[in-house]
């Protein structure tokens, strides 16, 4: 799709969900006695159980918050049942996850475009190289520091989810970036204790972000918000809240509509960073100290905030241990690998729970025809009960 010729559509999704799943919710469910988080943050309270999920039935139409975080280059027997990674196993449990959910969306090229654009070329395909002619976000590539109407090197005008909820009334976005030195930064950093990797950050990839006068302005420069570090220090992490988005907009309820969380390179498991001897130790600290800040939050107790915990890939063609937060998840829910599942059927779940419509490969066809990869259109809300 040429840029300026975007066509959202909005649509209030409305989901069937067996009676044997609902009965289950409901057995699951259990009162949650709040409060007051330690740190004294206003408005942010914890359970007196510690799982997030199975406290209700019903899933809403349509959801007011959705949060991604996205975690780096990890297959599920790594993480899910790993003694390096006793919170998102024990997370994982008491919520659910997938055995069939796959790296195999794009092999050789970052996973981050296609998964919030369900394609990383112009022509709304995938490719891991551009073919003659396209413009194709590949690996390696850095997005240009700044951006005109007539030159954005190493961008594609094509639709986002970021650009289908600005053009919507009520709706917005935000990207959290941990450890980035400003907002929409282009450029890595050299840190060996905090590092911002770009290509780990979608927006400033997309031109219609970038432009001023391009669907709204330049709305990289105010929604894609760099994050304060969260220190670990090998037995556990702290969160910075001073000035820190992320915490204030979960504290003060302020959440956009959808948010994507991206750790620093350290904390989202891609290095393994001092003091940790495994890197999967690392990320699974620097969740076990966020989520339950985000479920304790007026947002997630609300019953209208799901959480997809995500990787970006693991090994091409096996099962990454992505896990599904919500009030209504039965708790121990299981995907069986016989289902195929892969992050652009996260994007067109979260486009339905959000009344918004589907795009790029999460529609199951790509901009030249061709199919898109097994999975891409899979209905999470199903087999969540989300």
């Amino acid at each position: 799709m040429k840029e300026g010729c975007h066509l959202t559509m909005r649509r209030h999704a409305g989901a069937a969900f067996g009676i044997t799943v609902m009965v289950l919710a409901m057995l699951a469910s259990q009162t949650v006695h709040a409060s007051t988080l330690a740190a004294g943050a206003a408005g942010v309270t914890t359970g007196a159980s510690s799982n997030p999920c199975g406290t209700s039935a019903t899933p809403p139409v349509t959801y007011q918050h959705v949060i991604w975080i996205w975690m780096e280059d990890s297959t599920l027997p790594k993480v899910i049942g790993n003694s390096a990674a006793p919170y998102i196993t024990s997370l994982a449990k008491e919520c659910g996850y997938a055995k069939g959910w796959l790296d195999n969306v794009i092999n050789g090229a970052s996973n981050y475009v296609p998964g919030v654009a369900g394609a990383n070329c112009n022509d709304e395909t995938l490719h891991a190289i551009a073919p003659n002619g396209d413009v194709c976000i590949t690996q390696g590539l850095s997005p240009a520091a700044k951006c005109t109407a007539s030159s954005c090197k190493n961008t594609v005008a094509i639709t986002s989810i970021f650009e289908q909820l600005q053009n919507v009334p009520g709706d917005s976005w935000k990207a959290y970036e941990e450890s980035m030195p400003s907002n929409c930064f282009t450029s890595n950093t050299s840190s060996k204790t905090a590092p911002y990797y770009v290509r780990h950050n979608p927006a400033p990839y997309l031109s219609d972000l970038r432009i001023v006068g391009q669907l709204g302005g330049n709305t990289c420069a105010t929604n894609d918000v760099a994050v304060p570090t969260t220190s670990c220090n090998g037995t556990s992490c702290t969160p910075n809240e001073t000035s820190n988005p992320f915490y204030n907009d979960l504290t003060n309820n302020t959440l956009p509509s959808f948010s994507f969380v991206t750790p620093n390179a350290c904390n989202n498991m891609h290095n393994k960073c001092t003091p940790y001897a495994n890197k999967v130790t690392n990320g699974d600290q620097w969740l076990s100290t966020w989520l339950p800040i985000i479920t304790g939050s007026p947002a997630y107790q609300s019953g209208n905030t799901a959480v997809f915990i995500m990787w970006d890939q693991g090994k091409v063609g096996s099962a990454i241990p992505n896990v599904i937060v919500a009030p209504t998840v039965v708790p121990g829910t299981v995907v069986p690998a016989s289902t195929t599942i892969n992050n652009v059927a996260a994007l067109g779940t979260t486009e339905t729970m959000l009344g918004l419509g589907p795009i790029g490969c999460a529609t199951g066809t790509q901009g030249d025809g061709s199919k898109c990869p097994l999975g891409s259109t899979t209905d999470l809300r199903s087999l969540f009960n989300i």
